[in-house]
């Protein structure tokens, strides 16, 4: 028997999860299809989890600071099983959120792999599907490299649930996971090296941001090995061999890859479709997420945009939006604000020195490098970062970067005033809340 629906959603993702329920309370018939769990990368194996392990990561500073305002704590320890086990209650919580959400919305469930055969007709684990609109939403996975230790190497849907914490661990890749990564588990006491193929982290980031960043990990005891990668990983008796450039081999208990994500789209069988993609696996869609077949359409990480958890629900409200109505809308992709929970962290909205320059004839760069006052009394060195950018002619904000203690708290806040074009000379007016980090945004010269 076939099942009908005017909308199915491929991947019950952040994304997914908000199309599939916003379609069902607008009374259009939904299903869905999810063969992992609810929530997708961000809730299981992403921003969810990783922020909590950035939070555990954080409390070896905390004692520190402890000390400098008179008390005198116990030698703290740490059980890794605790932190793993409770991460896993609070994501069994989080499924059934959003299992609530899509029932309360009346979305059809169907916990089983998706898979296209043609246009408008699925397989769903057995289950033969027609949708009048189908929704992908896979998002990506870890990218894996070709080394003989393969089956042993981590990545970061992995990472979370090791069996214990590793004396040492190599981390491939320089990107903003390797860097999150490498400050959880330099903060939880592991001897952390990240390994990369360029001389510095975060590209595409601001640069003088990325050098500031890996300076002061560096000061925290992160080591980086840059402009050289493995030539070859092994794996005998519970240890990792690396081999670089050298006969010398360095040797290793943990070994993870962090050098990108691919799109998820391998099991959709998109040939039986008239869906293409790019070179680089993500789906080729419109302005308006509609892909080559022209009841099929694409949001989140597999159309490689921007690959940001709200940029994705965003996206999905435009899709639903768009469903009923004459007036189509599309979704403007700047001034988005973006954290790295990295140890410390850095925010920013808007553009880095380098975009700027290509696209303005003159800017101006303020910047402020300095010790919070909470750090003053400890031998912490942790600097807070704080840079602006911009335009010298209109004095329009083009960006801000803040580096240190809830920068992205910080930064979310002042994103208002940038996605709304506010000047320097506003920011100047701005009475900043004194003694604070964070006033010194509104105190730059």
């Amino acid at each position: 028997m076939i099942k009908k629906f005017d909308l199915f959603v491929i991947g019950a993702g952040s994304g997914g999860v908000r199309a599939a329920r916003v379609a069902g309370s607008k009374g259009l018939k939904v299903g869905i299809a999810e063969s992992w769990s609810l929530g997708g990368t961000c809730v299981n194996r992403g921003c969810v989890p990783k922020k909590l392990y950035s939070y555990a990561s954080h409390f070896s500073n905390e004692f520190e600071i402890m000390r400098s305002f008179g008390w005198n704590p116990k030698k703290p320890s740490f059980n890794w099983k605790k932190l793993v086990s409770n991460k896993k209650q609070e994501l069994r919580r989080l499924n059934k959120i959003y299992l609530n959400l899509l029932l309360n919305s009346k979305v059809k469930i169907f916990e089983r792999e998706a898979s296209f055969i043609d246009n408008e007709t699925l397989n769903v684990g057995g289950e033969i599907i027609k949708a009048k609109k189908i929704l992908i939403a896979v998002g990506s996975k870890p990218r894996i490299m070709n080394f003989s230790a393969g089956k042993n190497i981590i990545n970061s849907d992995k990472a979370f649930d090791i069996k214990k914490l590793p004396k040492n661990v190599l981390i491939l890749g320089g990107g903003y996971i390797s860097v999150e990564f490498a400050s959880i588990f330099n903060g939880l006491g592991v001897d952390t090296t990240v390994c990369t193929r360029s001389d510095k982290i975060l590209k595409g980031f601001d640069l003088e941001v990325a050098t500031e960043i890996m300076k002061q990990m560096g000061d925290k005891g992160v080591k980086f090995l840059t402009q050289k990668f493995p030539k070859e990983i092994s794996y005998q008796k519970g240890k990792f061999d690396v081999s670089y450039n050298t006969k010398k081999k360095e040797k290793y208990d943990l070994v993870m890859e962090a050098v990108g994500r691919v799109p998820n789209t391998e099991n959709l069988n998109l040939e039986n479709t008239d869906v293409k993609i790019n070179k680089n696996g993500s789906i080729i869609v419109d302005k308006y997420f509609k892909t080559l077949a022209k009841n099929i359409f694409a949001i989140g990480d597999v159309i490689d945009r921007i690959q940001l958890t709200p940029v994705a629900i965003a996206e999905a409200m435009v899709f639903v939006n768009n469903l009923k109505s004459s007036e189509k809308k599309s979704f403007e992709y700047k001034n988005i604000p973006t954290a790295v929970f990295c140890n410390p962290n850095y925010s920013y909205v808007g553009l880095s020195e380098e975009e700027a320059k290509k696209k303005y004839k003159k800017i101006d760069i303020y910047r402020s490098s300095f010790r919070p006052l909470k750090y003053s009394l400890s031998k912490i060195k942790e600097k807070v970062f704080i840079k602006l950018v911009v335009n010298k002619k209109t004095d329009k904000v083009l960006g801000l970067h803040y580096v240190g203690d809830g920068s992205a708290e910080i930064v979310q806040g002042f994103s208002v005033a940038i996605v709304n074009g506010l000047k320097k000379n506003q920011f100047d007016k701005t009475i900043g809340i004194h003694p604070t980090s964070a006033e010194e945004i509104v105190t730059l010269k």
